[in-house]
């Protein structure tokens, strides 16, 4: 072969192998600022998504503060538990915006417990108490996750409120099968 056909061949290849390493090196720079593009409006989006659970938080809780519960037995539905419950939905609903699974698994359980509240004892004031301790405990682990911060546990009052409610459900289903059935005698049956 001539001299100046290998030389222009291999002039050929060095530039193919140059520009090749170029595009992929272009492609990587591309991808990785793709994925830190994805990393940073993902965490934008759990950051607004939490901003709009926590200021629902806060309008429940203003509420549950201004509430003068009623003395009598709840017998029928408040306008302050019709205004919780759909501040409570409003929570759920910016909590699945969160592309985070941890602080969902997190803050689910409490705010389940908060909608659980006639639970919490006979009257309205037990109702509040309770909502008020679940709100302030879904308050401090969304404000930890907006800081960065590792999720704190709940604290001691839902596993509390848990045990409380769970005892209450039982007593109510117990009572509910003690209770004899209506009139039934074997000579009724087909």
């Amino acid at each position: 072969m001539n001299a100046e056909i290998v030389t222009a061949l291999v002039g050929f290849g060095g530039a193919v192998v140059g520009a090749s390493a170029s595009m992929g090196a272009a492609w990587l720079t591309q991808r990785h600022q793709a994925r830190q593009a994805d990393a940073i409006r993902l965490r934008e989006l759990g950051r607004l998504a939490t901003d709009t659970a926590l200021s629902e938080l806060i309008k429940l809780h203003d509420l549950l503060d201004s509430t003068v519960p009623p003395r009598d037995q709840p017998r029928q539905e408040q306008p302050w538990e019709q205004a919780a419950k759909r501040h409570l939905r409003n929570v759920e609903l910016a909590l699945l915006r969160i592309p985070e699974d941890g602080v969902y698994t997190r803050v689910a359980p409490t705010l389940h417990l908060a909608r659980e509240y006639r639970w919490a004892g006979p009257r309205h004031w037990h109702y509040i108490q309770m909502m008020r301790r679940m709100v302030e405990d879904m308050v401090t682990a969304l404000s930890a996750y907006i800081r960065s911060d590792e999720l704190p546990p709940p604290h001691g009052y839902v596993s509390e409120a848990r045990r409380t409610v769970d005892a209450r459900k039982d007593a109510a289903a117990n009572a509910f099968l003690d209770e004899p059935e209506p009139d039934y005698e074997p000579d009724d049956a087909p």
